[in-house]
């Protein structure tokens, strides 16, 4: 089977010859073709290359188009700097004053900063990468929220004030929306990275009130156009696995904090699980820790069904390309059925 077919099978509640896999890799993939982490962020030509040549190297089932998640916030007016090697970082945060709140535009995803760039380059990955999946990362509205106002100021904003909190959800959920529309338009496949909206940094009260209602929101709206979301929490998620379940994603992708087990028992085969081994193993663990982690996925995937191996998070850009390659000949040998 190709890696298409494969995950296709999954998403069908059919079983493939293994289990898909892929690593969330964004400029580690750049040492493939020679440039650095600014160039990957800046010139996203460049960084379909790098995919593309990440692809070639290991041949993972799905190719997530991992670049940095500021692109929306850099569209609205944010100032992001991009250090020659390590990932780009704000250097300004919009809704310092909150009354800033109304004059923010909703950016445009085929005119707005870096965003037609982005889009252009995952169409040219999809248009190189016949035989896997191919996907768009783009921010769901509480990540969005979060670069807008800042972590601290909009956790104390929800006890606060509330009312603010709700109003700044609605505009970064029309902004989800506007992207994840742009993206279905093009033929990719989506994915909301929500990293900050787990219990590592949130209580389940937040999560409840201040995220869920809104993921619902965008996520129904864009399959009313027939965009379906695979959703991305990092961190610890166990308390509010059945709540991540109920959002109406078609594929939760989870950290390794979060336990595989529970959330398999919590999804009862609604959504496709993906995940989770740890990220810190691509930077100085042994192939045999890898391969225990892949086995611990592997079987639980086979066991339960409904299943994509992944790692936990997106991998550090100065991960080990090596291990990534070890990550793949692991996944393919211990992913076959029979």
């Amino acid at each position: 089977m190709t890696g298409i077919e494969r995950v296709k099978a999954v998403f069908r509640r059919q079983q493939p010859d293994r289990i898909p896999f892929y690593p969330i890799v964004s400029s580690l993939a750049a040492t493939l073709i020679g440039v650095n982490d600014k160039t990957y962020y800046t010139d996203l030509d460049k960084a379909a290359d790098a995919q593309i040549a990440l692809y070639s190297e290991i041949g993972h089932d799905v190719v997530p188009m991992m670049a940095d998640l500021l692109f929306e916030v850099e569209a609205m007016g944010a100032s992001v700097e991009f250090p020659e090697s390590d990932i780009p970082r704000l250097r300004t945060t919009l809704l310092e004053d909150k009354t800033a709140l109304g004059s923010l535009e909703f950016p445009n995803p085929s005119k707005a900063g870096r965003l037609p760039a982005y889009l252009d380059a995952c169409k040219k990955v999809a248009g190189s990468v016949k035989d896997a999946a191919v996907g768009a990362v783009i921010c769901g509205p509480w990540t969005n929220a979060i670069h807008l106002r800042g972590a601290e100021n909009l956790i104390v904003d929800t006890a606060t004030d509330p009312d603010f909190v709700h109003e700044l959800m609605r505009f970064t959920t029309e902004v989800s929306a506007r992207c994840g529309d742009a993206v279905g338009k093009a033929g990719i496949g989506l994915s909301f990275s929500e990293a900050p909206a787990s219990l590592s940094l949130i209580s389940p009260k937040i999560f409840r009130e201040f995220v869920l209602p809104y993921q619902k929101e965008v996520i129904s709206g864009l399959r009313e156009k027939k965009i379906s979301v695979t959703v991305h929490i990092c961190g610890f998620t166990d308390p509010i696995m059945e709540d991540i379940c109920s959002m109406g994603a078609i594929a939760v992708s989870m950290d390794k904090p979060s336990s595989l087990e529970k959330m398999f028992e919590a999804s009862a085969g609604r959504v496709v699980i993906i995940g989770n081994v740890p990220t810190g193993l691509f930077l100085d663990g042994t192939r045999r820790e890898i391969e225990d982690e892949v086995k611990r996925c592997v079987a639980l995937g086979k066991e339960r069904g409904s299943f994509i191996l992944s790692t936990g998070c997106e991998l550090s850009p100065r991960a080990d390309i090596e291990r990534v390659k070890w990550f793949s000949e692991l996944a393919t040998a211990l992913g076959t059925y029979g």
